[in-house]
């Protein structure tokens, strides 16, 4: 797996998206930064993060089936992913609020956006943009946010929160890529 890490940038998606219709990019890169600086939510929301608090990354995924359930099911199993690597970090009360928030004792922790772009080959490359409220205690005019430290008291380390994420997606991947989608439910 192949981390690319930037001190800034708008937007993590854009410049994975950028970077792999310029060249060649491996399966499963990682772009992180620690600035997000325009961050993107779903329908055109905007994703604010103070910098240098919270996990802000983006994974590129190449599959080679474009149908609806393989897309509904990479969706499906990035939540999940989230869910059970924030489990390993016993974070409580963890909820996915379908189709794109992360919960955690009711507060969303997490949001995720996914990008898909359909190849005439039948191909699909997917585009997952992940931001994770991670040790920014200050949520001013955002009642319904939180973060795993507001939630547990204690300082995380967000690379070793990053990897175990993208280890669990990798994993739940090639689940789905075998057609094993029934331990998603």
């Amino acid at each position: 797996m192949n981390v690319i890490k930037l001190n800034a940038t708008p937007s993590t998606n854009d410049f994975l998206k950028n970077l792999y219709s310029t060249q060649s990019v491996e399966n499963f890169t990682v772009v992180v930064t620690e600035n997000q600086t325009n961050g993107k939510g779903q329908r055109g929301n905007v994703w604010k993060t103070e910098s240098g608090k919270n996990l802000t990354f983006s994974v590129l995924i190449k599959k080679d089936s474009s149908s609806e359930s393989s897309v509904f099911d990479l969706n499906v199993a990035i939540s999940v992913s989230i869910i059970q690597a924030l489990e390993s970090f016993e974070i409580p009360e963890l909820n996915i609020k379908w189709p794109n928030d992360i919960l955690s004792d009711g507060k969303k922790i997490a949001g995720i956006l996914i990008e898909n772009t359909f190849s005439s080959n039948q191909s699909v490359s997917s585009i997952i943009g992940i931001g994770l409220n991670v040790n920014q205690t200050d949520f001013e005019n955002l009642p319904k946010a939180s973060s795993l430290k507001n939630i547990t008291q204690k300082e995380f380390d967000k690379e070793e929160i990053m990897l175990e994420i993208t280890r669990k997606i990798k994993e739940n991947y090639e689940f789905i890529s075998l057609g094993k989608t029934d331990f998603l439910w």
